[in-house]
């Protein structure tokens, strides 16, 4: 099974993986949308493809058609932390929509092998279920969909619910991107009390895990569903990340602790579920912050 494609291959997990995958031999195809930015691709100019998905089923049975993947990795989508109302058509569009036209493209053309992303936000206070917000709650409805597939059909998929993934020219606005912001313009930054934990995983070891899940599945049998967890060794604290960032970095950020509130349904314990079987994290987060 050397055919791979990938959804949300744009993204920093994303291109990240794919940039792994060509280089490893797979031939690796890329769903996109009509706006996205291929930039992180441009420099692999061997055993890719990139296809274009136009917002219906039958672009993408077309996508399938063409490229004729073994396996999918479906890392698309859009994440909003804290939502209004009008962001829903979007989220349902995202999260929901193109991931069951995924679906039943990979019905209709036998695909039968994916490797899905989930978030450890399902798991709001430990639960088995309990989305910390509504980006969430399409992360989790989309797997109920998906059970539909995987029960009619040959289908298997094994999803990969992760943490905090940081590395080298991560263009999102995460925490980290925050704290190098404040660090070059020396501004004041508001937060928290900052007691919450936060689980980094460096993204070397993300694409590991996914590399070992995409091994994982082509071993199980018809009609299989999993969740694991790529959680890390250890947790830190908000204020301990920003210790140690500063004594990596060797500068001093300026925090202003407790002049804002925890948000509504802030995780103040990552939950930690299975860990995918064979996977360990190797980079912890003083050595990858070096990296960074």
């Amino acid at each position: 099974m050397k055919k791979i494609l990938v959804t949300g291959g744009t993204g920093f997990v994303g291109s990240n993986l794919v940039s792994r995958l060509v280089h490893q031999g797979y031939e690796t195809h890329v769903v996109v949308r009509k706006n996205s930015s291929i930039d992180e691709l441009k420099s692999l100019d061997r055993n890719l493809f990139i296809h274009v998905y136009t917002h219906s089923l039958q672009s993408m049975t077309e996508i399938f058609k063409n490229a004729s993947p073994d396996i999918v990795v479906h890392l698309a989508s859009l994440f909003i932390s804290e939502h209004n109302a009008d962001d829903i058509d979007e989220l349902f569009q995202s999260n929901l929509l193109f991931g069951t036209h995924l679906l039943e493209a990979m019905k209709q053309m036998d695909v039968n092998y994916l490797i899905n992303t989930g978030t450890n936000w399902q798991n709001y206070c430990g639960s088995d279920y309990n989305p910390v917000n509504l980006y969430a709650a399409t992360k989790e409805a989309f797997e109920d969909i998906a059970k539909f597939y995987t029960q009619s059909t040959s289908m298997r998929m094994l999803t990969l619910r992760l943490y905090d993934t940081y590395g080298p020219n991560d263009k999102r606005p995460k925490i980290l991107s925050l704290f190098k912001k404040i660090a070059r313009t020396e501004e004041n930054l508001d937060m928290s009390p900052g007691d919450q934990l936060l689980g980094f995983v460096y993204i070397d070891d993300v694409v590991d895990a996914f590399l070992g899940a995409i091994e994982l599945i082509k071993l199980k049998e018809e009609h299989y569903q999993e969740v694991f967890f790529l959680n890390p060794d250890k947790y830190y604290s908000l204020k301990e990340v920003v210790g140690i960032y500063e004594e990596v970095k060797a500068i001093r950020l300026n925090i202003n602790w407790g002049l804002r509130q925890y948000r509504s349904r802030e995780v103040m314990k990552p939950f930690e579920g299975n860990r995918l079987p064979g996977w360990n994290p190797r980079i912890n987060l003083r050595e990858g912050l070096n990296l960074v």
